[in-house]
């Protein structure tokens, strides 16, 4: 991937972050404004689409995953125009790339000071003809507003091949951006991982619905549980692929009891190791292990490294579910030589099908950037049906759906 560093500007305006190709853009050709109706369609067909769930520093901490709409991310102050166009700069790759744009077609500049003038940065790309010209302009006009600036012009050239957008704040131009279709640039896809956590208790006509989903999931089941061999042995049978969901101490025990055969940090080495290795035992066929809980565990460094050694001794990998954004477990096992991977996304924090739907979209478009991306959805009745409505769609943009294992190995 392209380093994004910021450079200090030259005389000779510098190319901050350019693809294999380095195009810039090269001034404006005959202009129209963008069709209103055409931004107007778009919203309607796109409106479930857009909810990107991250970290927020400084959360508090505990065992909810603490996420927040991209509408709640930083927003430039009046003055601070030089942060919003740097900001603007670097979240605009993200964007394109999350679209489906190849990296490499993206081209990021400093542009040189003026006395007169606060523009600051030019990016160009060429972009696959199938993605539309008013899909990208919708998405950098929701970046630019929230990050507290808006779109000063946005111009489409006569044969609807090219799009030139001045963004800015404060009523000054900070930002050019000129996108061009291509016949020769093909949108990028990506393999998506999901897990199904918190199974073992459910009916059995409910995850017979998710051993039916017509794409491979990593099950992940409670140790210990009514139908944890059942579920095991039907996931298998099925083609899917089977973890371990091991409990763990939150950061806010009692309040929240990760249940029976729990990982706590109180416990010594050799009863962390037994009750892993219990666990292990109790899901035939399990490949890997994800925590459960964990938000204390994780952070712990000394009490998941235990976890981790006898893990590593079973030949498994492991999934760092991210209930804390503290975690280190993930780059503990990294360390260990341990095959690792971690959830980006959690599907279903609601049962709105609605929300889920902006989560799926969500973790697609993270699978676009990064090639592949893992999200953590739960055995529930609205989850099922989500999934069953998604996943098609997904399929036909040329998504693959793959398991955990494939993902990190």
């Amino acid at each position: 991937m392209a380093k994004r560093k910021a450079r200090k500007a030259a005389k000779k305006n510098p190319v901050i972050y350019k693809g294999k190709r380095g195009r810039m853009a090269r001034g404006r050709r005959s202009a129209l404004p963008v069709r209103p109706w055409q931004v107007a369609s778009i919203l309607l067909a796109i409106s479930v689409t857009v909810v990107a769930y991250t970290w927020r520093p400084g959360a508090h901490r505990d065992d909810t995953p603490h996420v927040t709409s991209l509408a709640n991310t930083w927003r430039a102050e009046p003055g601070d125009v030089a942060a919003f166009a740097d900001t603007m700069a670097t979240r605009a790759v993200d964007v394109l790339a999350g679209l489906g744009v190849p990296e490499e077609h993206i081209a990021v500049r400093r542009l040189p000071e003026h006395r007169n003038s606060a523009m600051r940065w030019e990016l160009s790309s060429d972009i696959p003809e199938d993605i539309p010209l008013a899909v990208s302009n919708l998405w950098l006009t929701r970046l630019a507003r929230r990050l507290g600036g808006s779109v000063v012009e946005g111009r489409e050239n006569l044969k609807g091949e090219q799009l030139s957008m001045l963004v800015g704040l404060d009523g000054q131009r900070t930002n050019l951006i000129t996108l061009r279709r291509s016949p020769y640039v093909k949108r990028t896809r990506g393999r998506i991982a999901i897990i199904i956590d918190d199974c073992g208790d459910q009916s059995r006509e409910l995850l017979s619905g998710f051993c039916e989903l017509p794409v491979p999931v990593t099950f992940s089941i409670f140790p210990g549980e009514r139908e944890t061999v059942w579920a095991s042995d039907r996931a298998i049978h099925a083609g899917h692929e089977v973890m371990v969901h091991l409990p763990m101490e939150p950061i806010n025990y009692p309040k929240q009891d990760p249940g029976q055969g729990a990982i706590f940090t109180h416990h010594n080495y050799d009863r962390i190791r037994q009750t892993t290795s219990k666990a292990i035992q109790a899901v035939p066929g399990a490949r890997g292990i994800n925590n459960h809980m964990g938000s204390r565990v994780t952070e712990d460094r000394r009490v998941i490294g235990y976890v981790l050694d006898e893990i590593k001794s079973q030949g498994l990998f492991f999934i760092d579910s991210v209930t804390s954004q503290h975690s280190v477990a993930y780059n503990v096992a990294l360390e260990m030589g341990i095959p690792a991977g971690r959830n980006v996304q959690f599907i279903d924090l609601t049962e709105d099908p609605g929300q889920m739907e902006q989560s799926l979209r969500a973790l697609s478009m993270k699978a676009r950037q990064h090639g592949t991306a893992i999200g953590i959805a739960h055995a529930k009745l609205a989850t099922l049906q989500s999934l069953r409505a998604g996943i098609p769609g997904l399929r036909k943009e040329g998504f693959e759906f793959v398991t955990v294992s494939q993902t990190i190995n």
